[in-house]
């Protein structure tokens, strides 16, 4: 039976690759993540195939990543690079970012990174849209006090879409609110090719940093 607690912010999750499902549950199983770990924990939502979760995990290896991603092939590319790379700080989660919301204690994450997420740009799916008021009531419910927020997308009416959103909550306070700011990537914008080939394409992207009110 379906669940419609939550909206449906995705659509298929599995790409053309043969893949070995159970190898790939029993892989999961090596990278879920433990609720009463002591390091802090940054969120990638909408990890795709792994590059943005990598990048986070070199600038903080002191910090553990989520990885929240749907997308088996996206979470098999994933597990390769950490596999290959040996590294011991990533988690995967491969439900819908609403069910992992659920799991997570009050005040746990230190900071959550939502990167060039689907636009859903025809009108009739503008409700797949991630960034919702129940999304951000559950990400304020999990995100430590003065915790960030980083959102990045290249849509523009998205943009004005994240940014009514995030107005409307009133939890949060947009931290980078003037033109060449949001204009400009973050210092520690977690590099991916699609960001690159953005860049270099000289096609527009809005960074979006909001902070958690206290």
């Amino acid at each position: 039976m379906k669940n419609y607690k939550y909206p449906t912010t995705f659509g298929r999750r599995r790409g053309k690759k043969r893949l070995s499902i159970p190898k790939y549950k029993i892989n999961l199983e090596k990278f879920s993540f433990n609720l009463n770990t002591k390091e802090e924990i940054i969120l990638d939502i909408g990890s795709g195939n792994g590059e943005s979760t990598i990048n986070l995990s070199t600038l903080n290896k002191n910090k553990i990543i989520i990885a929240c991603e749907v997308y088996i092939d996206g979470n098999v590319s994933l597990i390769n690079k950490i596999i290959k790379n040996d590294i011991n700080n990533i988690r995967i989660y491969n439900k819908s970012c609403f069910l992992l919301l659920e799991k997570l204690y009050d005040k746990s994450i230190n900071e959550a990174w939502i990167l060039y997420p689907d636009p859903w740009p025809k009108k009739k799916h503008n409700k797949r849209r991630i960034i919702c008021n129940l999304f951000l009531k559950m990400l304020n419910s999990v995100l430590k006090d003065m915790g960030n927020v980083y959102v990045v997308t290249d849509n523009q009416d998205y943009f004005s879409h994240i940014l009514y959103e995030f107005k409307a909550s009133s939890f949060f306070t947009w931290e980078n609110d003037t033109a060449p700011y949001w204009e400009n990537s973050f210092d520690i914008m977690p590099q991916t090719s699609y960001f690159l080939k953005a860049q270099k394409n000289c096609q527009k992207s809005y960074f979006m940093k909001f902070k958690k009110i206290p």
